[in-house]
């Protein structure tokens, strides 16, 4: 048992490395997309819209086809269509055909994210303990690999199609070799029957615990819209705004996501010795402070530390809300998987939305000055945590009735209007 889990999360572990791996590497190949076709950020915004879409086309189905297939299966499907979907995204000659790809792209990486996360939640509800962090720090990792990858790419003078398609390559091999080793929840776990089953599961979950999954979900949105804008934008930012040689474009990514992947991979030694509130705050002053160094100077060396800081502080916002809505479930008698399916859900369109915001803001007020929504969307993390924080008694992830007792119980929550 133990053996298998461990074989279990570490191929998660790689799914979300690889996910974050192409990522990245899209990433950075945005300014190339961007002088190939001559685009404005405007018109380079629906590049990013067709991702956006295709996630968002994709997210409502995800959670009801993944429950049937299983999550170890999904993972592998959805892994091997995200390859095939990006290996050729720099070799298409025409723009419309690229969007196509690109949304097709979006429904690949989103439908791969949530069957991750599934497995994820699945091998928690098994160990008892917290993953979230490590998987979600390896998708960092593999972001920070594929952006360092990209720019020694760019010095080799290699053609940087075959960056891309090499990668691909490498990680359609991965996941074939790791497929034996991930986990479907039908076949393995001891959920109710109606946690696993096909169709819709949002009827069954009470009022009360639906909108305080919702309520993570919006809080996740608003982060995720600050780590979206910083992966699709920072290569743009670094070249056009810093003025940073081409050798050094990719290199605000990859800061910013060494930072993400070094707090997530710790966060949960950090987690177990601080409190919520502790975490929160400091995630918001010192992402706050990276994206000051950002905005208030013109130096690429200085941009680059601001985008290592703003990762480092925002990197443990994420594991917090997803951590608390799967042991919300866990508290109302649900499988951890329903309640992440809901907040992921939500989130997940702020990854893909983020960029969107961007570039039509940038038209206006220029793409240094874009940024300020990150600090926006920070604040609000900040405060609806808090806020969620003080209306539940201290502990954001039980539902406490009036008199401040909480309202679940063994065969479920009690549901009672707030």
């Amino acid at each position: 048992m133990q053996e298998s889990v461990i074989g279990a999360r570490l191929s998660a572990m790689l799914i979300l490395f690889s996910n974050g791996l192409l990522y990245a590497t899209w990433g950075v190949s945005v300014p190339l997309i961007k002088s190939k076709f001559d685009a404005s950020e405007a018109v380079l915004s629906l590049a990013m819209a067709a991702v956006a879409l295709g996630g968002i086309v994709t997210m409502g189905r995800a959670g009801e086809w993944i429950a049937q297939r299983g999550s170890g299966t999904a993972c592998v499907r959805t892994g091997l269509m995200m390859v095939f979907a990006a290996a050729p995204i720099l070799l298409i000659p025409s723009y419309p055909i690229l969007l196509i790809v690109l949304f097709v792209y979006g429904v690949a990486t989103a439908a791969n994210d949530v069957a991750a996360n599934a497995q994820g939640a699945h091998l928690e509800n098994l160990t008892k303990k917290s993953l979230i962090g490590s998987l979600h720090g390896s998708f960092s990792v593999g972001g920070l690999v594929g952006a360092l990858l990209a720019s020694g790419w760019a010095v080799s003078g290699m053609p940087p199609v075959a960056n891309l398609m090499s990668l691909s390559a490498v990680v359609c091999i991965a996941l074939l070799v790791v497929a034996r080793h991930l986990q479907d929840e039908a076949r393995t776990s001891d959920y109710p029957k109606h946690a696993v089953a096909g169709g819709s599961t949002v009827a069954r979950i009470p009022r009360r615990v639906r909108r305080r999954l919702l309520a993570f979900g919006a809080l996740a949105f608003c982060a995720l819209v600050v780590e979206g804008a910083f992966y699709d934008w920072a290569a743009v930012y670094m070249r056009e705004v810093v003025g940073a040689p081409r050798s050094w474009v990719g290199f605000g990514y990859a800061a910013f996501a060494l930072g993400m992947a070094g707090g997530r991979l710790f966060g949960d030694w950090v987690r177990n010795r601080v409190t919520h509130q502790f975490v929160i705050a400091g995630s918001g002053l010192v992402g706050v402070s990276g994206l000051a160094l950002i905005l208030l100077n013109s130096s690429a060396h200085v941009a680059v530390v601001g985008f290592f800081v703003t990762g480092l502080g925002l990197s443990n916002v994420i594991p917090v809300l997803f951590s608390s809505a799967g042991r919300l479930s866990i508290g109302a008698a649900l499988a951890p998987s329903q309640g992440l399916a809901m907040t992921t859900r939500v989130a997940y369109v702020g990854l893909l939305l983020g960029p969107l915001f961007i570039g039509p803001l940038a038209n206006v007020v220029g793409l240094r000055w874009s940024f300020l929504l990150v600090a926006v969307a920070i604040g609000v993390v900040c405060a609806g945590w808090f806020w969620l924080s003080w209306r539940s008694g201290g502990i954001p992830w039980e539902l406490r009735t009036r008199i401040g007792q909480p309202v679940s119980s063994s065969s479920g929550l009690r549901v009672q209007d707030e």
